[in-house]
């Protein structure tokens, strides 16, 4: 699979972003909608981990 680095770390960043949102946000809405963003965080940020492992490797 071809995979450029600008979308590995474009992904990375997406997942940073996402957990970030959801750890600032878990207090304001009594921890309603904070799982889905966490779970989608965690998601990205190994997604684009993988992806960049797959271009050093490559």
């Amino acid at each position: 699979m071809k995979v450029s680095i600008f979308t590995a770390v474009i992904v990375l960043i997406v997942g940073l972003y996402d957990i970030a949102y959801a750890y600032n946000r878990r207090y304001r809405n009594h921890n309603h909608g904070v799982t889905p963003f966490m779970i989608l965080g965690i998601i990205f940020t190994i997604s684009g981990l993988a992806l960049i492992i797959m271009q050093w490797v490559r």
